[in-house]
Parts: C-alpha cells; structure tokens; sequence
C-alpha cells in the first residue's frame, strides 16, 4: 500500500458530494510514510493530518465574512471526508502492523 492518500482519495469524491464548499478535483496529499502507525502517536499525527487536509478542502480554513456561522455544507463536507477516510486509515495501520 501506498504510503500516502492522494487527496485523502475520498476528498476528490467530497468535491462532487459538496461542488459549493469543495473546490471541484481539489486534492491534498496527506503522506504518513514517516509515521509509525503501530504506535497511537502515529496514528493520532495521520488523524491530525487528514483533519487539516479535509477542513482545507471542505473551505473550513477560510474565513466567512460577515458570521461566525459555520456553512452548514462545509460542515456535512468535513463529516463525509472524516467517514470517508476511515476505512483508508484502518487499512494502513492494519498494514503497518503486519511490516507492510
């Protein structure tokens, strides 16, 4: 396995779920190939590193001018780009755990 998500792979689909908050094709690329994910501090950095990328994507990084109100479709983006990683996530760290 590839030791980095490219745009979270979920993400791309976020932008298709969510065309007003996710700029369309916007892709991050989270990397975790220096993480050790057998350890919880690994894993919590790779977590930390595709929550930053999912808030840039879904526009939650950019101030809204005139409210502090949070876009409700950046807010239904974020969930879905956390869902969707979960399953990438927990095949890496089952992964790293078998020195793959």
């Amino acid at each position: 396995m590839s030791k980095t998500f490219a745009a979270i792979a979920a993400l791309g689909l976020v932008a298709t779920a969510a065309p007003a908050v996710a700029q369309e094709g916007a892709n991050i690329i989270v990397t975790y190939d220096d993480l050790d994910l057998d350890t919880a501090k690994g894993q919590k950095e790779l977590d930390r590193r595709i929550e930053k990328a999912a808030r840039q994507v879904c526009g939650l990084d950019r101030q809204r001018t005139g409210t502090r109100i949070r876009d409700p479709k950046a807010t239904e983006c974020l969930a879905y780009a956390r869902n969707s990683t979960r399953e990438y996530v927990a095949a890496a760290v089952v992964s790293a755990g078998k020195g793959g």
